[in-house]
C-alpha cells in the first residue's frame, strides 16, 4: 500500500492512488445472509479539541447571513457558498458539520454535487466574503480560526484571504489560479493562507469539526491605521470538482502568549509506526484505528498512540509532552511521548515512547490531551476501541445499528456498478469466515450484491482472492447489516481488501454506509459509473466503508489463549434464531455450557443434559454469540445468530 505523509505546521496529509486495472470475478456458492447487530450501547468518539481562545475580536456564526456576501467567476462557472442547514446532494455526500453552533446554520460548498452534474469539466471559482470590515488596529499577532469538515478529492484548494479596503471602501482582492497546485508553506505572498498547506490533491478527510487556527499576521504588516479598520476575511474554493468545504463559528482573536493544540490522534500508528519497521512501534501496514480488533491481532500488533502536538502562542513551549490514558475495563494505564520545546508556530508528530498491548476483550477508551510548562492542559480527546475475539473493524459503528454512519456511498447505480473496501492489515495468521456490510437506506429490495477479497499490492492494483455468488437484498436488509460468508486463510504480514461487489441494473440503486473514521484505507474500484477520469475498473482512495471481517472459530477468550480449540462437535438449530435453539451433542456426554456476547463477556452458563440441550436466548440482545462447550479434555465452539 503507498501512502505519503505530508506535514505542516498545523495539518498531516495522507495520499493514497492506485493505477488502472481490470480484474476477474470468481464466485463461491452457498451464500447465506445473516444480520449482525450486538446491542452494545457504547459512548461516542470524540474527534475534535478546541483549546481555550481568548475573546474574539470579532466572531460569526453564520445565523445572519446578510454578514456574508457570495459570490464566483462569472466566466467560470455557477457554483456558490450556501449559508443555512445546507446537506451535499452529489453521489458521495459529506456529513453536515457537527459544529459548536450547527442550529444556527453553516456555510457550505458542495462541488460533488456541482461537479457530478457538469461532468467536472468546468473551473470551480467561489468565494464567501464577510459584508463589513473588522478593525484591526492595536493588533500585532491575529489569529483567524473556524471549524470545518473538509474532504478533498481532486485538484481544489481551500484559501483564506485578507483584503484590505482602500479610502473609497473598494477592495482589491489578489488573482487565484483555479488549477494551481498547493504550497506547502501555507502563505501564498502576503494575503492569501491555506488553512490546509500541503495538500496537492486527493485523499484528505478533517475531523468533523476540525477546529482550524491560521495567523494571519503577515497581511497586516506594513499598514496603516486607516487600513487596518478596514480588513476584510473570504474563503476562497477553487479547482475542478472535488468533494465538499463546511465552515462554522468564524473568529478572529489576538494571538495568545502561551498556548499548546493537540490534534490527528490515532492509536493505529497511522503517521509514524506504520513507516518504521525497525522501531519497537514499527510494523507494516497503514496503521489504522480499529473500532473492533481481534485480539489475536492485537496481541501481535500493540496499539501504536501517536498525535501532533502544535505550539500556537507568541512564546516557546517548553518541555511539551502529549499524555494517553488507556482505559480498559476499569484498569487505568498512563503513557506519555518524550517532553520536547516547541517555539511559535511550530509543531510535531509524537508517540508514546512503548505501544499498548491490551489484556483482555471488551471495551477500551483511548484518552489524550497535551501539556507544558506554560501550558496546563488542552482538551482531552477520548476515542473508543473493543477488543473482539472474531470481528475486525474500522467503522465507528460500536453498537452495530449504523447510527454513526457518516453517509453513503454509491455501490451500484443506473446501468454501473462499482467495488467497495476498506483494507484490513494482519498481523496474524487467520481463516476469514465472512464478510459484513451495512446497507444505507436508499438502497433498492432485489438487488444483487457479492462480497469479494482482495490481496492489497503496494507495485499494482488489488488482486482478487475470490468472492461469493450473488445475493439478493431482501426488505429487512435495508438500513441494516448484512453478513455473507467468504472462507479464506489470511497470512500475516499481508493487507487485504474486504469487498462488496454491486451489479449493473436499471434501477436497483445500493448503497454502503460510510465511516467518519479518517484514519483508514479504503478504495472504490469505478466499473462504469465514471467517478473520475481513471476509466473503467481503475481504483480510486475511498472514504471508508461500514464493511467488516470476520473470523473464527475464536481462539481467545477473556486474557487467555486457548490452543486446544477443536473442530465443532455440536449442531446448534435453528441458526438464525429468535433466542430458542437446541445444542445437539454427536455423542451422550456433560460439558459446561456457556455463552460469550461479542466483546467475550459470559452472559449464560449451563451444561449439557443428554444429547440435546434447549437454550433460551430470547430475553437478549440481537447478534452473534458464541456457544463454547467444554470438559476436561477439549473445548467446542460455535456461532449463533440471535435476529
Amino acid at each position: 500500500m503507498k501512502k505519503i505523509l505530508l506535514l505542516s505546521c498545523f495539518l498531516i496529509v495522507s495520499f493514497i492512488a492506485f493505477s488502472q486495472s481490470k480484474t476477474a470475478y470468481v464466485p463461491e456458492a452457498n451464500i447465506k445472509k445473516m444480520v449482525a447487530n450486538n446491542g452494545v450501547t457504547l459512548p461516542l468518539v470524540t474527534l475534535s479539541n478546541f483549546a481555550t481562545s481568548p475573546s474574539p475580536i470579532w466572531s460569526d456564526d453564520f445565523s445572519n447571513p446578510a454578514n456574508w456576501v457570495i459570490d464566483h467567476d462569472q466566466n467560470a462557472c455557477s457554483l456558490d457558498w450556501q449559508i443555512g442547514q445546507n446537506s451535499c446532494t452529489g453521489s458521495y455526500p459529506s456529513a453536515d458539520i457537527e459544529s459548536t453552533s450547527a442550529a444556527n446554520g453553516w456555510a457550505m460548498i458542495d462541488s460533488d454535487a456541482y461537479g457530478g452534474a457538469t461532468g467536472g469539466t468546468e473551473i470551480e471559482d467561489s468565494w464567501l466574503t464577510m459584508a463589513n470590515p473588522v478593525d484591526l488596529n492595536g493588533y500585532t499577532d491575529v489569529n483567524i480560526e473556524f471549524e470545518t469538515n473538509y474532504r478533498s478529492y481532486n485538484s481544489e484548494v481551500c484559501y483564506v484571504v485578507v483584503g484590505v479596503a482602500d479610502a473609497n471602501g473598494i477592495v482589491e482582492w489578489p488573482e487565484l489560479d483555479p488549477t494551481s497546485s498547493a504550497n506547502a508553506s501555507g502563505l501564498i505572498g502576503q494575503s492569501v493562507f491555506m488553512p490546509f498547506p500541503g495538500l496537492a490533491s486527493g485523499g484528505y478527510q478533517s475531523t468533523n469539526p476540525q477546529l482550524v487556527s491560521v495567523n494571519i499576521s503577515p497581511a497586516l504588516v506594513g499598514l496603516t491605521s486607516t487600513e487596518l479598520e478596514n480588513i476584510y476575511i473570504r474563503f476562497h474554493w477553487t479547482g475542478t470538482w472535488g468533494y465538499a468545504w463546511f465552515v462554522d463559528d468564524v473568529a478572529i482573536i489576538e494571538t495568545p502568549e502561551h498556548e499548546l493544540r493537540f490534534s490527528s490522534e490515532t492509536f493505529g500508528g497511522w503517521w509514524i509506526g506504520y513507516n518504521d519497521p525497525a522501531s519497537a512501534l514499527g510494523v507494516f501496514g497503514a496503521g489504522t484505528d480499529y473500532t473492533f480488533y481481534p485480539m489475536l491481532q492485537a496481541a501481535t500488533q500493540p496499539l501504536r498512540i501517536e498525535g501532533v502536538v502544535s505550539s500556537t502562542g507568541i512564546q516557546t513551549q517548553e518541555n511539551a509532552t502529549m499524555n494517553v490514558e488507556i482505559d480498559e475495563n476499569g484498569t487505568i494505564t498512563s503513557l506519555s511521548s518524550n517532553s520536547m520545546s516547541y517555539p511559535s508556530g511550530s509543531s510535531d508528530t509524537v508517540s508514546t515512547s512503548s505501544p499498548f498491548t491490551p489484556a483482555n476483550m471488551g471495551l477500551h477508551n483511548i484518552s489524550w490531551w497535551a501539556s507544558s510548562d506554560s501550558f496546563p492542559t488542552t482538551p482531552v480527546i477520548t476515542k473508543s476501541m473493543i477488543v473482539t475475539d472474531t470481528i475486525y473493524g474500522i467503522d465507528y459503528d460500536w453498537d452495530s445499528d449504523g447510527a454513526n454512519a457518516s453517509g453513503y456511498a454509491y455501490l451500484s447505480r443506473t446501468l454501473c456498478g462499482q467495488v467497495l473496501a476498506n483494507v484490513f492489515d494482519i498481523f496474524a495468521d487467520v481463516s476469514m469466515t465472512s464478510i459484513s456490510f451495512h446497507v444505507s437506506e436508499n438502497s433498492i429490495p432485489g438487488a444483487s450484491v457479492s462480497v469479494e477479497l482482495y490481496e492489497d499490492d503496494a507495485a499494482s492494483d488489488p488482486i482478487l482472492l475470490d468472492g461469493s455468488d450473488s445475493y439478493n437484498l431482501q426488505s429487512s436488509d435495508i438500513g441494516s447489516w448484512v453478513t455473507l460468508p467468504l472462507s479464506a486463510d489470511l497470512l500475516a504480514g499481508t493487507s487485504y481488501l474486504a469487498a462488496v461487489k454491486g451489479e449493473v441494473h436499471p434501477t436497483d440503486t445500493v448503497g454502503i454506509s460510510t465511516s467518519s473514521n479518517d484514519n483508514a484505507v479504503a478504495y472504490i474500484q469505478d466499473n462504469g459509473c465514471d467517478i473520475g477520469t481513471g476509466g473503467f475498473a481503475y481504483w480510486y482512495t475511498g472514504s471508508g466503508y461500514l464493511i467488516r471481517m470476520n473470523f473464527g472459530p475464536a481462539a481467545w477468550v477473556i486474557g487467555t489463549a486457548i490452543n486446544d480449540v477443536k473442530n465443532s462437535q455440536f449442531n446448534v438449530f435453528p441458526n438464525p434464531t429468535n433466542g430458542l435453539f437446541t445444542i445437539e451433542l454427536d455423542v451422550n456426554e456433560k460439558y459446561d455450557v456457556s455463552v460469550n456476547n461479542v466483546l467475550g463477556q459470559t452472559v449464560f452458563t449451563t451444561t449439557t443434559n443428554g444429547m440435546n440441550t434447549n437454550i433460551d436466548l430470547s430475553s437478549f440482545d440481537k447478534g452473534i454469540y458464541t456457544i463454547k462447550l467444554k470438559d476436561e479434555n477439549a473445548i467446542y465452539t460455535e456461532k449463533v445468530i440471535v435476529e
